[in-house]
């Protein structure tokens, strides 16, 4: 297989009226049609019998698997041509498979952001950083007096 196959995956929507003997040898069939067009099965999902959100061609249950793979792009529209073919399929979607590059979750204690809006919410430092042996500035001492006179003014008590 050359360096430029690629990794895809396909999704497939299989008939509730089937059973499981025969999900499962539909399994083995679309791992054996990729074979033979060249491609390496990297995982395939065991199918499970779903609810469906909207009804597909009258069926309201449905059996829901993939499988991922290797293969060369150009082969990818003979897999599509062949799956279209088969009847126990209600529905299927082949794609491509992109590596997703996530960067490291770093969670800042005490910082509290809205829910939703903590991957957008840039984290702020909230106090300088002191040199070994120096004092803090007066400005950015905390007075507890003069806060809880505040506190009171707020409140109304």
């Amino acid at each position: 297989m050359d360096s430029d196959a690629k990794n895809y995956e396909v999704a497939y929507i299989l008939s509730p009226t089937l059973g499981e003997q025969e999900v499962l040898a539909y399994v083995a069939k679309l791992s054996a049609l990729i074979e033979e067009s060249g491609g390496t099965i990297r995982r395939t999902e065991q199918p499970k019998k779903l609810k469906l959100a909207y009804e597909i061609k009258k069926q309201e249950n449905a059996y829901f698997a993939w499988t991922t793979f290797r293969m060369q792009p150009e082969r990818i529209a003979e897999i599509e041509k062949k799956l279209k073919s088969h009847s126990e399929l209600l529905r299927f979607l082949v794609v491509e498979e992109e590596i997703e590059k996530r960067k490291p979750f770093i969670r800042s204690i005490g910082v509290r952001t809205a829910v939703g809006s903590a991957a957008k919410a840039p984290i702020r430092e909230t106090r300088e950083p002191i040199a070994h042996g120096t004092a803090a500035p007066e400005d950015k001492r905390l007075d507890l007096e003069a806060l809880d006179k505040k506190l009171e003014e707020i409140l109304g008590k």
